[in-house]
């Protein structure tokens, strides 16, 4: 079969040849480093992220017990407040009392 393209073409297209195959293992390479480096950023992501997650989860337990604190002081001092003034706060309860009845007794 007889070479229709000249001498200078066949030239080039060897030298395109040659310099692509030279290309393909750095860019390879430089793909792997790129692969390596995102890999690096989303240890670090996940990392930050878990770093984060713990300081907001204990704050939040934080926050929860003293809620706790305080909600069972409260009821400690309404209890003792109603240890202390038990006819007073039968007199309110009965007051409530009458006034739901009065109410329940509109309605019908």
């Amino acid at each position: 079969m007889e070479n229709v393209l000249s001498p200078a073409v066949t030239e080039s297209i060897r030298n395109a040849e040659r310099d692509a195959r030279t290309m393909g293992p750095d860019v390879r390479s430089e793909l792997r480093e790129a692969v390596a480096r995102g890999h690096g950023l989303a240890d670090r992501l996940a990392s930050d992220v878990r770093t984060a997650a713990g300081e907001l989860s204990d704050r939040a337990r934080g926050a929860l017990s003293e809620s706790r604190r305080r909600a069972s002081r409260a009821v400690d001092r309404v209890s003792d407040y109603a240890d202390e003034n038990t006819a007073l706060v039968s007199l309110a309860v009965f007051g409530v009392g009458l006034l739901f009845g009065a109410l329940a007794a509109r309605r019908r």
